[in-house]
């Protein structure tokens, strides 16, 4: 036992760096929930059938932009084929010219709102964008959802032509697509990787992710041979690297009206969404500093209260109660690569940019009432960190 936990502290002496990346995934993976799986699926579902073309499908793939506009950088990307016209959902966490994308298709089949087919693999695409912002990465991670998948993989065709004309360097896909449903506890313990011979690379990691976190993801991986029938193969044909990931127990009501949240397993999707970021991460490989800075709003504190920019006295409140101008003060610290910027925000709108410390904004406006003042630090490989604090403010 000694000489295990010599070895160990050897280790993390000798390799610091590990302990924290490792970390920063336990954190990653943690980030995503139930919660916020059934909150896409839901959210998707409560469109109707989304058939390419349709206003449903038109008003789910802008809430998708939407919602990847809160975390990343997006666009909506015109497409044609054939007699059809739609849209891909483009989001992107820029790193070097070596792309990695996660995806699946947000298009469902004429009477069926497609919570598993294909609602439950845009959630994990969503849930990837929303928790990797955070982060930074050596490796351009794109978030991509396609239409035209169910009329023969259009939107998914057009994306990996176009990508393939301008050269990108595309080195890995990962495909998500009816990842929920699961009716057994079998069922509920696996889940299928499709794969090529030039992409077991990536099924191996896949299978490594799921071993090293068994807690929180806890699939075993039955590999098979791709098959023309998602999203991935248009990456394949056009001489990409791409694996789909898929439910072990095909889902009984696919393609019907049925295909509803409430035969989704919640808990099932969940854990092969960690496994699908798991993999991502691996992938795109964090940058050497993906720690968050710090940051604490000194002044105002709640419970006091404020005059002309003093703190007089304590109050019983959960907020400040300021009376006259007030000048917000932060302390922001990053102890990998130091402060690039501190941003701070009143109710949403940002008023100042602090790129010294120290960190303050002066609020000397005419303001009443209830209001929120953020405070955001950004360290110098953009990562991200906010505090904020709510006061009652009289300045006349």
């Amino acid at each position: 036992m000694k000489r295990i936990l010599a070895s160990a502290l050897f280790f993390i002496l000798i390799f610091p760096n590990f302990t924290i990346y490792s970390e920063a995934k336990d954190s990653i993976l943690e980030e995503i929930t139930e919660e916020v799986i059934k909150e896409y699926i839901l959210a998707l579902q409560n469109f109707g059938p989304r058939v390419t073309g349709s206003k449903a499908c038109n008003d789910a793939g802008n809430y998708i932009l939407q919602e990847f506009q809160k975390y990343v950088p997006a666009r909506k990307i015109q497409w044609e084929y054939s007699s059809y016209r739609d849209y891909n959902i483009e989001g992107e966490i820029k790193g070097d010219e070596q792309i990695f994308i996660v995806c699946a298709h947000y298009d469902s089949v004429p009477n069926s709102p497609g919570a598993d087919d294909d609602a439950s693999g845009v959630a994990a695409v969503l849930a990837a964008a929303r928790v990797l912002s955070n982060y930074n990465f050596e490796h351009t991670i794109r978030f991509v959802t396609f239409s035209g998948e169910e009329q023969g993989l259009l939107g998914s065709h057009e994306y990996a032509r176009l990508a393939r004309e301008r050269n990108e360097s595309i080195d890995g896909v990962l495909n998500a697509d009816m990842i929920g449903y699961a009716k057994s506890e079998n069922g509920r313990k696996r889940v299928i990787i499709q794969e090529t011979d030039s992409s077991m690379w990536i099924t191996n990691l896949s299978i490594n992710i799921s071993m090293e976190y068994e807690d929180i993801i806890g699939l075993e991986i039955y590999r098979e041979r791709s098959q023309p029938y998602s999203d991935h193969h248009s990456f394949i044909r056009y001489g990409y690297n791409a694996t789909f990931f898929f439910e072990y127990e095909f889902n009984d009501y696919y393609h019907s009206s049925e295909d509803t949240i409430d035969k989704i397993d919640l808990n099932y999707a969940t854990r092969v969404a960690r496994l699908i970021v798991g993999t991502m991460v691996e992938m795109a490989k964090l940058k050497e500093d993906y720690i968050k800075p710090s940051i604490h709003i000194e002044k105002p504190k709640a419970g006091y209260l404020y005059f002309n920019d003093k703190e007089i006295i304590p109050v019983r409140m959960n907020c400040s109660i300021i009376i006259g101008r007030i000048t917000v003060e932060a302390i922001a610290f990053d102890n990998e690569s130091g402060i690039d910027r501190v941003e701070f925000y009143l109710d949403g709108e940002i008023k100042k940019v602090d790129g010294e410390a120290p960190y303050n904004y002066s609020i000397d406006e005419r303001i009443l009432f209830l209001h929120k003042v953020e405070a955001i630090a950004y360290d110098f490989y953009n990562n991200t960190q906010k505090d904020e604090v709510r006061f009652i403010i009289f300045s006349i």
